[in-house]
């Protein structure tokens, strides 16, 4: 049993005669090949590993990305079509190409604004698309020529102090109720009935407001109105309604206002026109003022 554990000296030569022996061996195994081989396989590792640098490695990786998004796009769901080669514009076609959509545009804009103008005019309402009211009537038919005939046949006036002067109105001497005349023509003092004629060179008395004068004190002419409404003061009153009165020789007067008075002078029928525009037909002449408050 001690034999089997413990090997003897015999056994120990064999031992070290077994390796010595399979040294040859395992050096014929290592330098089977001669050293030029090897220094050949190691060059080529050296000329790969330089090869294959971090440059060539960035690059691969990005050609493997954008071939990868190339697949991607090229999908059968969203392959777009072949893009057909477009010949080049030359800089000649290219101004032209700008001043043609330049003119377009303008155009346009002209277009539009024209639209904006037919568009505010349209909404404009036209007279002549509905029934007009009853004032509307009457002022258009105050606008066309009426026809001229005589209304009053006679008229009698009572006589007044001072100096027996007739008491005369202003729809005595207004046209329109005397000879349904508007407007009034320079023509007028000959249609007039002989009654309005024969107040031409009298003395009458009429009353009225004075139109505001030039100045407060010291009047020695003014304008009679038949009222002091805005047909008289603020627009064009009918030429009988408002006409100029002059003051006897040495005699004026100061402003009256707002408040009805009495005129007293020589009345005067006589058309006079300005550059074939009638301005007045009647004016009262050696007048005095008789103002009663």
């Amino acid at each position: 049993m001690q034999a089997h554990l413990y090997p003897t000296r015999q056994t120990t030569l064999f031992l070290v005669f077994l390796i010595l022996s399979s040294l040859p061996v395992l050096g014929t195994g290592c330098t089977s090949s001669e050293p030029t081989e090897y220094r050949q396989f190691s060059d080529q590792i050296d000329q790969k590993s330089q090869d294959t640098s971090p440059t060539e490695i960035v690059d691969s990786k990005s050609s493997v990305d954008s071939q990868q998004t190339q697949n991607a796009a090229t999908t059968p769901e969203t392959r777009s079509p072949p893009e057909i080669d477009k010949p080049k514009e030359t800089s000649e076609e290219k101004i032209l190409a700008q001043a043609t959509s330049k003119q377009t545009v303008q155009k346009t804009e002209t277009k539009v604004s024209e639209d904006k103008t037919l568009a505010l005019v349209a909404r404009k309402p036209n007279p002549k698309d509905r029934a007009l009211t009853e004032q509307e009537k009457k002022e258009l038919a105050a606008l066309e020529p009426r026809e001229v005939k005589l209304l009053i046949k006679n008229r009698t006036f009572q006589k007044t102090s001072p100096g027996d002067a007739l008491r005369v109105s202003y729809d005595d001497i207004d046209l329109l109720k005397v000879l349904n005349m508007e407007p009034v023509t320079p023509n007028a003092p000959e249609l007039m009935p002989q009654w309005l004629k024969n107040l031409d060179g009298a003395r009458i008395r009429i009353r009225g407001f004075m139109y505001p004068p030039f100045q407060q004190t010291g009047n020695e002419f003014f304008m009679l109105a038949r009222d002091n409404q805005i047909c008289c003061f603020g627009k064009n009153p009918k030429i009988y309604d408002l006409f100029p009165v002059v003051m006897r020789d040495g005699v004026t007067t100061d402003y009256i206002l707002n408040r009805p008075f009495d005129v007293v002078g020589t009345f005067h029928i006589k058309a006079e026109s300005i550059d074939d525009e009638l301005e007045r037909i009647y004016m009262i002449d050696d007048a005095i003022v008789i103002d009663q408050k």
